[in-house]
């Protein structure tokens, strides 16, 4: 009898245990040369080079929700629910996480939803490009997960669809001439276009460290413009209170002020450059 009650009392301990898993611990972006993590209080997304793939695993505790997708250089692509959940282990600075020690590159301080300032003049250009971008979405798309977080320095996301697998990494900075995106990790099978890419950047470490140096003459509203070192120039082509619109290669890319009750699952503190 009392072995009964020992095992039921540690069947309560695990449970208790896991329904009060928080990341807040290890929060923020992490990275070394073969892999980055981004981290917020309620979301994890680790993106790795193993071996000849590249993986990608997102992970939501309150959900119970772990879902890997591995590119194989055969052009193959599997993406699933897993049953076991990222160790996450902390060593002094470092991180250490589906394998992979990684350090810190940037901070993030998750607030409560709050009035986004409006663009009001060409001065506004940058910060509202920044700020309004930031955040943490998720969804369930035909029991397939949908997550963006943006942090201040880096734009992350982990999308699986039938027609479309497209998971990245990427650094961004911006001003008032618009935005530079730099993507450093990218995974990308399009049944529309026949596209397949499997690619992380030499040096991840440092291009996730580094704060991007942008070239003002690189912008253009007429056109995007593609630097030799990867960067994307998106161009600011206007902007009112509550909208910016970006010249994206081949599309425009519309940055909206968001509203306090957007469905924004958390909300990240601008912090200035």
């Amino acid at each position: 009898m009392k072995k009964t009650i020992i095992l039921v009392l540690l069947l309560m301990s695990v449970i208790t245990t896991f329904a009060d898993v928080s990341l807040s611990s290890t929060r923020g972006v992490w990275a070394n040369d073969n892999a980055e993590a981004v981290i917020t209080d309620e979301i994890c997304i680790l993106y790795a080079k193993v071996d000849s793939t590249m993986q990608a695993i997102l992970e939501v505790p309150s959900l119970s929700l772990t879902h890997k997708t591995v590119f194989e250089k055969d052009g193959s692509v599997t993406a699933a629910k897993v049953s076991t959940p990222l160790e996450i282990k902390t060593e002094g600075e470092f991180i250490v996480i589906g394998g992979e020690r990684m350090r810190k590159v940037e901070e993030i301080e998750i607030v409560a939803p709050y009035e986004m300032p409006e663009c009001k003049d060409k001065s506004d250009v940058g910060k509202c490009l920044q700020e309004w971008r930031l955040g943490v979405k998720f969804v369930m798309q035909d029991g397939e997960p949908f997550c963006e977080i943006n942090t201040n320095r880096h734009l992350f996301i982990y999308s699986v669809v039938p027609s479309m697998v497209y998971i990245r990494a990427a650094a961004t900075r911006n001003n008032d001439e618009g935005t530079l995106f730099f993507q450093n990790i990218r995974m990308m099978k399009n049944q529309n276009t026949g596209e397949y890419t499997m690619s992380i950047m030499p040096e991840n470490f440092n291009l996730a460290k580094k704060d991007l140096e942008i070239d003002n003459s690189k912008f253009n509203a007429n056109a995007c413009y593609f630097s030799e070192d990867g960067g994307i120039y998106w161009s600011l082509i206007s902007y009112s209170p509550d909208l910016i619109l970006l010249n994206g290669c081949g599309e425009t890319y519309q940055v909206a002020r968001p509203a306090k009750d957007d469905p924004i699952e958390e909300w990240i503190k601008y912090m200035p450059y």
